[in-house]
């Protein structure tokens, strides 16, 4: 399986919000993950739309997480970031009979699972054992 850097991003901004434990600045944001700010907000316009950040606009304005980070998958937040995961030996190919294809599906679903079952604040909790 192999992450998009948006996805790789997505993680890492998600993960920011969630230590932060409130509402950063798209500038505090920038400035920690090194990202710049358009890129930042095109990454944040695909988190608001799958719900797991919320916008706040003014003076005091930023993002934060939509819920808690024991409710957000990594599994939501790759969702939202990737355009499509690639767990197939070989994507082109047709062969329907393909002796690779249970084991790759096995694969898949594992991997599915593992991204499902593991919360946000899994992540950060790791962290600080860190």
């Amino acid at each position: 399986m192999k992450l998009s850097t948006r996805s790789r991003y997505g993680l890492r901004i998600c993960f920011l919000l969630g230590v932060a434990g409130g509402t950063v600045s798209l500038t505090k944001l920038s400035e920690q993950s090194e990202l710049s700010l358009k890129y930042l907000e095109q990454l944040m316009i695909k988190l608001r739309k799958a719900g797991i950040v919320d916008s706040i606009r003014g003076m005091s304005g930023g993002y934060s997480l939509s819920r808690p980070a024991s409710k957000i998958s990594v599994g939501d937040i790759l969702d939202a970031t990737q355009d499509n995961f690639e767990y197939d030996c070989n994507s082109t190919c047709r062969d329907e009979y393909c002796p690779n294809k249970k084991i790759f599906k096995k694969l898949a679903d594992s991997i599915q699972e593992v991204l499902q079952k593991t919360s946000l604040q899994d992540m950060i909790d790791d962290y600080k054992c860190v």
